[in-house]
């Protein structure tokens, strides 16, 4: 038997019993009466509690399933945050603007210059946004 069906089978008992001590002035039956009278309350109000106990922990459970949602969320939040603050690093670097010295001018011996500096050209050159795209789809 669950304890549902204990309970409404104690339910009927009460009401059996109180049939029997209307017809009796006992003390002793109505003191006993009284006493199982507060064991159905007190069974009844676990019940109860048990009942509000089982919500409060499905409303945790789901709070709790929402906070790891937001979480994961602010995670990846973080994560895009910075992957656009590395790109703008890249394109803040005045660095990365100037053509790098490959090789220096050349002179002969009597000062005439028989070639020129050679440069390489600036990084953004080559990257022409490619940095950007990246971040902005989250490939790197």
């Amino acid at each position: 038997m669950t304890e549902q069906e204990m309970l409404k089978e104690a339910l009927e008992w009460q009401e059996h019993i109180r049939k029997l001590i209307t017809a009796t002035d006992d003390e002793l039956y109505h003191k006993r009466s009284k006493v199982f009278d507060w064991l159905l309350e007190q069974a009844e109000k676990v019940e109860y509690w048990r009942k509000q106990h089982r919500k409060r922990c499905n409303e945790l459970e789901d709070a709790y399933f929402k906070i790891q949602l937001i979480e994961n969320q602010l995670h990846q939040a973080q994560a895009k945050a910075e992957r656009y603050e590395k790109a703008l690093e890249f394109y803040a670097d005045e660095e990365h603007y100037k053509e790098k010295l490959i090789s220096e001018a050349q002179y002969d011996a009597d000062g005439i210059c028989i070639s020129n500096d050679e440069y390489d050209p600036p990084i953004i050159y080559f990257d022409s946004g490619e940095k950007a795209r990246q971040a902005l789809e989250g490939t790197k």
